[in-house]
């Protein structure tokens, strides 16, 4: 059997060797030295003696670290280019040449050089992320502790990758951990005491370990700053850029505030001005000394809208808002950009700034998904330009509206890089910060946003699975390689069920019978494959792959089929067994894994929502008095048909498929998302033979694209349909975007600059519409589709040829439905036609 040694993108050389250009780093029970100035930054000798330990959890020998000014032979040399004597009297021998690096932010080299293994970073980060390539390189992942990662042993060990150059695209990389609360916080509490530098110290290493440099703390029970100042100083010493979230300015938390409530008085800035820009003065000079990214701007007390629900008013006095902390930083920095800042344009904050609001240059914008992972804004070409550049705060984890995302794992892949690129490619590139909720079990989709981050270019179309593949054999280490690709199709296949309707927002009644059988052939494949991977996984690896494989994907099975087994109104004790073995796999998460390790991580209640916030008790769903008011038998003769938009009989170049993207096998996009297309039918085409059914000479279909978001709001969202020879429709592909921040209300219309009305709904089953109302829970956000209706004048029954024409290039399309059908319902719409 062979078995995986991969990192996540290169192999790690373990072969015995005899050519001189390999490094050796151990052998015959002998371990290379490290060595580094001790005046270099701490983070950096901290980072080494994680070095010297990452040899030991591989071969079972630390490699010493040791402190000197001058090289010695065969050694690993780690320092920071100005804060490394041994660097510099390298570079000043010529000994190794850093002009590839120079200037780059986090920029590192690493080569063998005379016999040694030279890490160069340009600066405190880009060295520490050099030593850390090494570790990963010999085989130790980032989540060797946050999710117990095991290490392979291996009597030798030899670097043999020759020079590299590295430095990240996206300047600023970090997570936010919110709304910890029932599990991030109790895990902390039982396991370090509290949320406190304890804790935190895991985290940092992760984040550094992942090539991240940036972080929101926890913030609803807790205050980083004042509970443990430790915690500042530690993230400053290990390299941790600090900030706080988008509604806590100044490098103030919310429960700071909340504590000194009497003291500050009211959170509002047009009658407590004085007091409160006190109390951002405070922020700032407690840590003014440690390496930060500060929030600036002004939200309502406890993550709402600010002021009595006017717009202009509330802009009025975010300019003095503004204004004031500008003074702050400038008094206590001695210039006003002294400091990196953002704005984050969050919620209602997007309506300021569609109306015209806006920050000084040297400000980042910071623009934010629609909470549930599509952006909503990419970057203008004059927005662009802005010093200050722009970045994006995007979740992958959700509290709140439009509905809570929390308990596993709801994205996927394909549709990370899909977003991300779009975001990237409009210049999106100077923050990303990514909401994580408890951190865990988000571990796939953090790796690989972080991944992304550092290197856009490193995962294509079509690469996904490959990237994958690799992080699940970096993650599970020794395992062979046929599980290795039996779990990372189960993580693929899981995830992709959930994001099609994610658990929290499950309800009886979504599926037609039909599709239930589907569904659950699908789940129980999955469940299978678990239980199978199970009895094979190796004992070193069961602790990891229990919480990265095994409980999302059988713990989401198991709800989706007592969703299934309450559309289907079994009230026979099958649900309550399913309820049972939800609470079994819970426990074992918590009190068995890993000795205890994670006992308080997996505590979230996710059976029975009624409401976006998390349920007080898991509740089986048929006590919830749910009414299913439609038919789910689909026996009956329909002319509806589906085409997967990669079924095409003609495209042009410019149209690719982007495998496993949406619900089936994939999706059609554009090439370069920053090229638009007049709308004069020129665009690059799409061609379908397609079987119409007209009523009354109309002939109608839909068509299911992503649901991007309105990112270009001056521009609008356009696709181009036309039928045969008849002239070219120009379909507003906003039809049944949900309005879930109160953008698109007269009012707003009216004070913006660059929002147009949205077109009226469609009124189709598909989109969830019966007799013109909407069903319970059914919207493009739940259910990760937005259905276009296109209909044709004049047309007559049989073969006819439709063309897709690119327009706008953000548009994605993933399956078309030819004579939807309104009597029929149906969550995908029918079957392909065989």
């Amino acid at each position: 059997m062979r078995s995986c040694l991969c990192g996540i993108f290169l192999l790690l050389a373990v072969l015995s060797v005899s050519a001189n250009d390999k490094f050796c780093i151990a052998k015959d029970g002998k371990t290379a030295t490290i060595i580094v100035d001790k005046n270099d930054w701490k983070g950096v000798i901290r980072a080494a003696n994680d070095l010297g330990d990452d040899v030991r959890k591989v071969t079972g020998v630390a490699a010493p670290v040791e402190y000197v000014d001058v090289p010695q032979q065969h050694a690993i040399i780690a320092g920071t280019i100005g804060k490394s004597r041994l660097i510099d009297q390298l570079i000043k021998q010529k000994k190794i040449d850093i002009k590839r690096i120079k200037g780059h932010w986090e920029g590192y080299y690493i080569d063998v050089v005379d016999d040694n293994l030279v890490i160069a970073g340009n600066d405190k980060r880009g060295t520490i992320y050099g030593i850390y390539e090494i570790s990963k390189r010999i085989g130790v992942s980032p989540w060797y502790w946050m999710a117990d990662a095991p290490v392979v042993h291996q009597d030798e060990l030899y670097y043999d990758e020759g020079l590299i150059y590295e430095w990240p695209a996206v300047k600023y990389r970090g997570i936010f951990i919110n709304d910890e609360w029932p599990s991030f916080g109790t895990w902390c509490t039982k396991h370090f005491g509290g949320i406190n530098s304890k804790a935190y110290e895991k985290v940092f290493e992760l984040l550094l370990r992942l090539k991240a440099n940036y972080f929101w703390p926890a913030m609803w029970g807790t205050n980083f700053n004042e509970d443990d100042p430790e915690s500042p100083r530690l993230a400053d010493e290990m390299g941790i850029v600090m900030g706080t979230s988008h509604h806590e300015p100044m490098m103030r938390s919310h429960r700071e505030y909340l504590q000194r409530k009497e003291q500050v008085g009211p959170w509002d800035y047009a009658t407590n001005k004085e007091r409160v820009d006190q109390f951002f003065r405070e922020g700032m000079e407690r840590n003014k000394n440690y390496d930060n990214l500060v929030t600036i701007g002004m939200r309502g007390d406890g993550d709402v809208a600010m002021g009595k629900g006017d717009d202009a008013e509330n802009m009025k006095t975010l300019h003095k808002v503004i204004d004031g902390q500008r003074k702050i930083i400038k008094d206590i920095y001695g210039r006003a950009d002294a400091v990196p800042q953002l704005w984050a344009i969050f919620t209602e904050v997007q309506r300021y700034y569609d109306a015209g609001f806006t920050v000084p240059d040297d400000v980042t914008l910071l623009f934010c998904d629609n909470n549930w992972g599509y952006i909503r804004r990419k970057g203008t070409e004059k927005e662009r330009k802005r010093k200050g550049g722009l970045g994006l705060y995007y979740h992958i984890d959700m509290n709140g509206g439009p509905w809570n995302d929390r308990w596993v794992n709801t994205t996927t892949v394909p549709k990370l890089r899909e977003q991300l690129n779009l975001a990237y490619q409009s210049g999106i590139d100077r923050i990303w910060i990514i909401n994580v909720g408890d951190l865990k079990p988000k571990e796939m989709p953090i790796s690989f946003i972080m991944d992304y981050a550092w290197n856009p270019e490193c995962v294509q179309p079509g690469q996904e699975h490959e990237w994958l593949r690799k992080w699940t054999c970096s993650v599970l280490g020794g395992i062979s390689l046929e599980d290795v690709t039996f779990c990372a199709d189960v993580i693929e296949r899981y995830s992709k069920l959930n994001l099609m309707r994610k658990p929290e927002v499950q309800v009886p009644g979504l599926f037609n019978y039909n599709e239930i059988l589907s569904l659950s052939s699908k789940w129980q494949y999955i469940t299978l494959c678990c239980e199978r991977l199970k009895e094979r996984i190796p004992e070193e690896a069961q602790d990891a792959f229990y919480q990265l494989v095994y409980y999302p994907a059988v713990a989401s099975a198991n709800l989706a089929e007592i969703y299934n087994a309450a559309t289907l109104g079994l009230d026979n004790g099958v649900i309550e067994l399913q309820m049972e073995k939800d609470e079994r796999l819970a426990h074992y998460y918590n009190k068995v894994m890993a000795g205890g390790k994670w006992d308080g991580m997996m505590l979230d209640n996710h059976i029975g929502y009624t409401k976006w916030s998390i349920p007080d008790r898991n509740t089986n769903p048929l006590e919830l008095g749910f009414k299913i008011d439609h038919d789910l038998n689909v026996s009956k003769e329909t002319k509806e048909y589906t085409i997967p938009a990669y079924q095409y009989i003609h495209k042009s170049d410019v149209w690719i498929f982007l495998p496993y993207l949406g619900r089936g096998g994939g999706c059609m996009g554009a090439s370069d998302v920053m090229k638009e297309w007049p709308a004069d039918g020129s665009g690059p085409k799409l061609e379908y033979d397609i079987d119409l059914s007209p009523t009354d000479g109309k002939g109608t279909i839909a068509i299911g694209i992503l649901p991007t978001q309105d990112i270009v709001p001056a521009r609008g969202l356009r696709l181009g349909v036309q039928i045969d020879d008849q002239p070219m429709q120009v379909i507003d592909a906003r039809q049944g975007l949900h309005d879930e921040f109160q953008e698109y209300t007269p009012k707003n219309l009216a004070q913006s600059k660059n929002l147009k009305a949205l077109p009226p709904h469609n009124n189709l089953l598909l989109s969830g519409w019966k007799n013109g109302r909407k069903m319970l829970r059914r919207d493009e956000v739940f259910d990760n589709i937005r259905w276009l209706e296109v209909n044709f004048a004049n047309t007559t029954p049989g073969k006819h040829q439709l063309k897709l024409i690119m327009i706008d290039p953000e548009i994605v399309i993933e399956t078309i439905v030819v004579n939807p059908d309104n009597n029929r319902y149906s969550y995908f719409g029918a079957p392909e036609r065989q």
